[in-house]
């Protein structure tokens, strides 16, 4: 569909499509920031509530973008401001320009582009709506380091890129029963929607790149913030021999830089501890929910973000998070997890979610101390350079929280639904008991069934009883409310 197509049919589209997250929420970014530059958007909480729980069309995005001040705007081929992109790098393409795979993060990987990898010049090109997301990606998610690009072009600092905006913390959307619900969701009420970013050429005055002072810039709104070119971008279009419009080059180097963001244009952001929530390879995106629930706790500050607002709905939505995992500047995976929400159950939500990880890490706690139990009584004289290498083969690691995940998720979907928070949460630390006694015992199994190994599988055994019958039992906090309530 064109973009004027998903306007006219955004009640009708069930949700947006990309084989990654990060392209998949860029896409939402993209819609977002065009009802802001269109001007069809809330001007404050209550107008945003009328429109969330009215339905308000979004078809009148399409009549706008329809006019003529937006003929070209959206041209990813246009000669002189291509949508997204940086027309100034032209001159160095034929000479300089790079495969497709630059411009795809999970293709190109290491972000140290300093180093002869083959694999960026590969010629496979790429199919043009293809080409947009990965653009979009880039701008939002790119990572710090040096680009391959060359001083000469535009500058100095035209070789380093910066870290975009949506890099370094997790993101999250609010999603609808389609995708006029999850725009109208997701819209931040404003007077001021600020300039939508066109291109490098087109509108503000942008960064140079000879300067060694930082230029960083002041965000002027939501259409803004949703559109900042975090990279200068060039892609050169052909048509292929099927007749389809693809891309078969691109450059990419430094793009613009942000002052710090206020709470204003962070409307989505979720604190774990006193950081950002961050993704992380090691940890599951379910194991930190409760920050996520965290984020509706009523603050003095607060009013006015993506969570306070969803207090006021009446309705379950479901929270979608989107996470990069990224080491050293080399892009390793794409995190997402969906957790559900009724204002009905925020404080029932927020205590559960915080009681049940508490249970979680002591069972997995007592797990790890009866394995190292079953370990001291097979090997007691073992060297302390081998005690953990032993530990390792008794204790089920990784695979013991995969088994607590579905409890959480049994245990959220049954608040939601208006389950009592003690009968939930009983219910979910049978299951959770069930799961590390289970997990044990299939690791004790492989011990020898005779002498040290049966008495090893015993100790173990009663050790794990012992630390999980001293766990808090989890009950309902003061003044929770439940169904009833």
């Amino acid at each position: 569909m064109s973009l004027l197509e998903v306007f006219e049919n955004a009640e009708r589209i069930t949700a947006l499509v990309h084989p990654t997250p990060g392209g998949r929420l860029v896409l939402h970014q993209l819609l977002l920031g065009l009802c802001y530059a269109t001007g069809v958007h809330p001007r404050s909480p209550q107008q945003w509530r009328t429109w969330v729980t009215d339905g308000r069309s979004l078809a009148e995005v399409a009549e706008r973008l329809a006019a003529p001040e937006f003929d070209g705007r959206f041209d990813l081929a246009h000669p002189e401001r291509p949508f997204g992109q940086n027309a100034a790098l032209a001159p160095f393409m034929e000479q300089h320009g790079y495969g497709t795979a630059q411009l795809e993060m999970h293709r190109a990987a290491d972000y140290n582009q300093l180093f002869d990898h083959k694999h960026l010049y590969d010629p496979q090109p790429l199919p043009i709506e293809d080409a947009l997301a990965a653009m979009l990606v880039e701008h939002s998610y790119g990572l710090g380091g040096r680009m391959r690009a060359k001083t000469n072009w535009l500058g100095p600092a035209f070789t380093y890129g910066s870290v975009g905006r949506l890099g370094s913390r997790i993101s999250v959307l609010a999603m609808g029963t389609n995708l006029a619900d999850t725009l109208r969701l997701n819209l931040t009420p404003t007077d001021t929607p600020g300039t939508f970013n066109f291109s490098w050429t087109d509108g503000k005055t942008r960064r140079d790149f000879r300067s060694t002072a930082r230029q960083s810039r002041t965000v002027d709104g939501p259409a803004d913030l949703c559109s900042v070119l975090g990279r200068s971008v060039l892609m050169r279009p052909v048509i292929a021999s099927d007749g389809r419009l693809v891309i078969d080059r691109v450059l990419v180097g430094a793009g613009e830089l942000l002052e710090p963001l206020p709470p204003m244009h962070q409307q989505d952001a979720v604190l774990r501890g006193d950081w950002p929530w961050q993704a992380r390879a090691e940890r599951a995106l379910w194991r930190d929910a409760n920050a996520i629930y965290a984020a509706f706790a009523p603050h003095r500050d607060k009013g006015t973000d993506l969570y306070s607002r969803l207090l006021t709905i009446g309705r379950r939505v479901d929270l979608w998070a989107v996470g990069l995992i990224a080491r050293q500047r080399d892009v390793t995976a794409w995190v997402s997890d969906t957790f559900p929400f009724a204002p009905d159950y925020e404080l029932t939500l927020r205590t559960a979610s915080s009681q049940a990880l508490e249970c979680a890490e002591a069972t997995a706690k007592a797990v790890r101390s009866a394995a190292a139990v079953a370990r001291d009584t097979l090997y007691p004289r073992a060297r302390p350079e081998e005690r953990t290498r032993l530990l390792q083969h008794l204790h089920p690691g990784p695979q013991l929280w995969a088994r607590f995940e579905a409890p959480f998720r049994t245990l959220m979907d049954d608040i939601t639904a208006g389950t009592p928070h003690e009968q939930a949460l009983t219910t979910y630390t049978t299951a959770v008991t069930e799961a590390a006694h289970q997990a044990l015992a299939e690791r004790l199994r492989a011990l020898p069934q005779t002498g040290t190994g049966l008495e090893a599988a015993v100790r173990a055994q009663a050790r794990l009883d012992r630390d999980l019958a001293k766990r808090t039992h989890p009950v309902p906090a003061p003044g929770a409310r439940t169904a009833a309530s």
